[in-house]
C-alpha cells in the first residue's frame, strides 16, 4: 500500500507499506528511494511487513527545511512512533546506515534491530574525494550522463549481464531527479560519521555487502563488524556490487529474513 505521512515538522513522507509481521523500516542510500526494496517486501511479505520510503526531501518525499541527518531522523521518529507504531528492525543502504546509526542515538527504544547494507559508519576518504567531484561537476552541468558511470560503480561486473534492464531503469533514475537534493545528499554524506555510536549497539546486527562492493567492501565491512558489541552477524553476496537487493534479490532477502527470524 502507497500512502503519504506527515511528520510535524511539516516533511511530507513518500510510504510502501506491505506485508505483515515484525516491522522492517527500509531506508535507501544516495540516489534511491522506496522502490529500492520492492522486491524485498515481495519477499518477506509473509514474514515481515516492510515500510519503505523516500527520505524527506528526495524522490516522492518533501521537506519543509532543508534536510539534514538530524531532521531525517526527527521525522523517521514520528514515522515510527505515529505509521507503524511499533519498534522496527531497520533496513539501511550506504547512506542509510549512517541514518540508522543516529537513529539508534535518538530513539533506541524504537528499534529492534538492524541490516547494514552495503555501509559504513564513514564513507572512506576515497570516496569523499570521488563524490565531491561529482558533485561539482553536476553543480556545473547537471545530472544528465552521469547515469551510466554511477550504475558502472554500483552493479558488479558480473551482474551487468543479469540486470541489464533494472540499471537501464536506474540511470535513468539517476538522470531524473532533482539535482539540488541530490547534490545535498551528496555534502551530507562527505562529511557525515557515526562511528561513535556502532559500539553502543545494545540490538542484534546484521551487516551484508557484496564481494564488489566498491563503496563498501567486504574488508572495510569486516571492520565495521569488529566495532559493533555482541555476536553481529556478517554475510558477503558473492558477484554483487552496491546494489545487492537488484543483484541478487533472492540472497538479499534470505539475509534480511535471517536477522528477521532471530526476533519473531
Amino acid at each position: 500500500m502507497t500512502s503519504r505521512f506527515v511528520a510535524t515538522s511539516g516533511s511530507s513522507i513518500h510510504v510502501e507499506d506491505t506485508g505483515a509481521g515484525i516491522p522492517v523500516l527500509a531506508l535507501h542510500g544516495l540516489g534511491g528511494g522506496a522502490f529500492f526494496f520492492r522486491g524485498l517486501a515481495r519477499r518477506l511479505q509473509q514474514h515481515a511487513r516492510v515500510v519503505a520510503i523516500d527520505l524527506p526531501g528526495t524522490g516522492l518525499s518533501t521537506s519543509v527545511q532543508p534536510f539534514t541527518f538530524g531532521s531525517w531522523v526527527d521525522d523517521l521518529g514520528d514515522l515510527v512512533r505515529a505509521h507503524v507504531g511499533a519498534p522496527v528492525v531497520i533496513v539501511g543502504h550506504s547512506l542509510a546506515t549512517i541514518v540508522a546509526l543516529h537513529a539508534w542515538q535518538r530513539w533506541p527504544d524504537l528499534i529492534r534491530g538492524f541490516v547494514f547494507a552495503g555501509g559504513l559508519p564513514r564513507p572512506r576518504q576515497d570516496i569523499r574525494e570521488r563524490l565531491s567531484a561529482r558533485a561539482a561537476d553536476i553543480e556545473r552541468s547537471g545530472l544528465a550522463g552521469w547515469g551510466p558511470p554511477v550504475a558502472q560503480g554500483v552493479f558488479a561486473a558480473d551482474a551487468r549481464d543479469r540486470c541489464e534492464d533494472v540499471i537501464a531503469l536506474f540511470e535513468r533514475v539517476v538522470e531524473s531527479q532533482d539535482r539540488h537534493a541530490y547534490i545535498r545528499c551528496i555534502h551530507l554524506l562527505i562529511e557525515a560519521s557515526a562511528a561513535n555510536i556502532a559500539p553502543t549497539i545494545t540490538v542484534p546486527c546484521l551487516a551484508v555487502t557484496g564481494s564488489d562492493d566498491y563503496y563498501a567492501p567486504p574488508a572495510d565491512v569486516h571492520a565495521f563488524v569488529g566495532e559493533l558489541p555482541g555476536m553481529p552477524g556478517e554475510v558477503v553476496l558473492s558477484g554483487a556490487g552496491h546494489m545487492p537487493f537488484f543483484e541478487c534479490p533472492d540472497r538479499f532477502a534470505g539475509a534480511v529474513r535471517m536477522l528477521v527470524d532471530r526476533l519473531t
